[in-house]
């Protein structure tokens, strides 16, 4: 029997970005935009351009710096103005499609449209028509489908294979879903709906409860051929369907499901690395397959016998993800031409002008440091050349702190091209650095998150620290890294700040009406 193709459609620059404090400057959309093209993904869901002036630049950005995947931008189905906007930015690709949706279940449909499932029905209908007028490749979402009635489902199915489009896709957007409920809708809709033969069945599964990947492996079972997903399983709440997961299940359990996919196998571990490393998202120990801890385990276990030969643990041999146990360490005295091959090792492609600035950065750090670890070059790539727009930069730290004096920090700052320098006491070193800059910059966020991790191994190892910074109903995530703790927390709050910025100042692309403010829910 050969084997059956399942399409990857990546949602990691839409749906993963819904993270709480998770905004991405446009230079750091297009890195992951390269890399998941390296990657392999079928479908390259670029954004949702019609949510604002910078939405519809980075996906702007994104679609002139890749190609290969289809190129998708989600439409809200009430709103002209967002397929003009998607359309305006996908028309002069080889490879594009238009993504739409509807809610499906009485709780959506009654919270974000006030319609009757009959009104939805014809709002579904309109969408579809609004995209088919732009392309022939047009996706329908089901929001919330399995909280819908599941008679209502097959007749938006229905309308949807009737209006013309040529993906549709079950959303189990608030994770509600079993696997045994999801095969029996998917059976359900494929023995009731005529002429759901000609279309792509897909699936898109929030974790809430644990079974995104379960739930999909169950469409896949039940013939669907599309898994929405996102790299790391990065999203709002619980997050999504983690790409890395689906695709090593489908290749380590063919005898199964019989599924493959166009996913580059060596890529999975340098791309989940990337998008951790930019979006400051750090990947869990126990993560499944590109966890620190996926691999590494005891050789003796003296409670089953005195063996010490290795075990026979890895259903995945972690070689084909692009996990090397014993990486090359790049020498201190290394010229550009090998920093550019140690980077493009690692999923990281840069210009001549960023190469430079990166070789300098590495030069500054082969002082400091003894040892120069892959970790470290990917992390002082993220800080050096990935930077947001800066109002905000940090000058100069100096911070005194004991069991006997007061804990107190200098800090120099320039402020809208102007330099500022002022000092604070606080608890303890971080306190007083955060409470100087607060005080020279005249804001106060509240500190709502605040993790230390050590990049690598040693007591001169590069500390990354994550912070959650909110301001009114704006929650931002900063991140800074530096041999020391104190510094790195002070670059993590001002990179926040400038996250505020970038955020507060892109505009609206248009104003919709009450009835247009149907918020992309998927």
């Amino acid at each position: 029997m050969s084997e059956r193709k399942v399409l990857i459609f990546d949602t990691t620059l839409r749906d993963g970005e819904k993270v709480p404090g998770l905004i991405l400057s446009v230079n750091e959309k297009v890195r992951i935009a390269k890399q998941l093209v390296k990657l392999g993904v079928d479908v390259l869901e670029v954004g949702f351009p019609g949510a604002s002036e910078g939405e519809f630049e980075a996906a702007k950005e994104i679609v002139n710096n890749v190609s290969g995947p289809k190129l998708v931008c989600l439409a809200r189905p009430t709103s002209k103005k967002d397929f003009e906007a998607a359309w305006k930015i996908l028309d002069n690709s080889e490879n594009k499609g238009l993504h739409t949706f509807v809610p499906a279940s009485d709780a959506y449909r009654e919270h974000f449209l006030k319609k009757s499932r009959e009104e939805v029905l014809k709002v579904g209908e309109q969408a579809i028509g609004y995209a088919k007028k732009y392309t022939e490749e047009v996706e329908f979402s089901l929001v919330d489908t399995w909280r819908a009635d599941p008679g209502h489902v097959v007749n938006l199915v229905q309308m949807a294979v009737d209006a013309g489009a040529t993906s549709i896709n079950f959303a189990d957007t608030v994770g509600y879903a079993t696997p045994r409920e999801v095969s029996s809708l998917i059976e359900r809709t494929r023995e009731e709906v005529k002429g759901i033969g000609e279309v792509t069945l897909s699936i898109h599964c929030h974790n809430d409860l644990g079974l995104a990947v379960a739930n999909s492996l169950a469409a896949i079972e039940k013939g669907v051929t599309q898994v929405h997903c996102t790299v790391n399983g990065i999203g709002e709440r619980a997050g999504n369907t983690a790409l890395e997961e689906i695709v090593m299940i489908l290749e380590t359990r063919k005898d199964i499901y019989g599924c493959s996919t166009s996913i580059n196998l060596e890529e999975i571990y340098p791309t989940c690395r990337s998008v951790s490393q930019i979006t400051g998202l750090l990947i869990p120990p126990g993560k499944p397959i590109v966890g620190p801890n996926a691999f590494v385990y005891e050789t003796i276990v003296p409670q089953v016998a005195d063996v010490k030969e290795k075990p026979p643990y890895e259903v995945i041999d972690p070689d084909k993800l692009g996990i090397k146990k014993e990486p090359e360490l790049l020498k201190k005295d290394a010229t550009k031409e090998e920093l550019g091959h140690k980077l493009e090792e690692l999923g990281l492609s840069l210009n001549p002008e960023e190469l430079d600035r990166a070789y300098e950065a590495f030069k500054e750090l082969a002082e400091r440091k003894e040892t120069i670890f892959d970790a470290d070059i990917e992390s002082l790539v993220v800080e050096e050349i990935l930077k947001v727009p800066a109002r905000y930069k940090l000058l100069y730290l100096s911070v005194s702190a004991g069991s006997i004096s007061v804990p107190n920090a200098t800090v120099q700052m320039e402020v809208d091209g102007q330099v500022i320098q002022d000092a604070a006491f606080g608890r303890g070193p971080v306190d007083a650095t955060f409470k100087t800059i607060q005080k020279i910059v005249r804001r106060k966020p509240k500190l709502t998150r605040y993790l230390v991790n050590a990049i690598t191994a040693g007591t001169d190892a590069l500390g990354e620290v994550v912070v959650g910074l909110q301001e009114d109903d704006l929650v931002v995530m900063g991140r800074g890294i530096d041999s020391d703790v104190v510094m790195a927390s002070a670059k993590a709050f001002v990179n926040g700040l400038n996250k505020m910025e970038l955020y507060r100042e892109a505009p609206p692309i248009s104003e919709f009406t009450e009835e247009e403010v149907f918020a992309p829910i998927l």
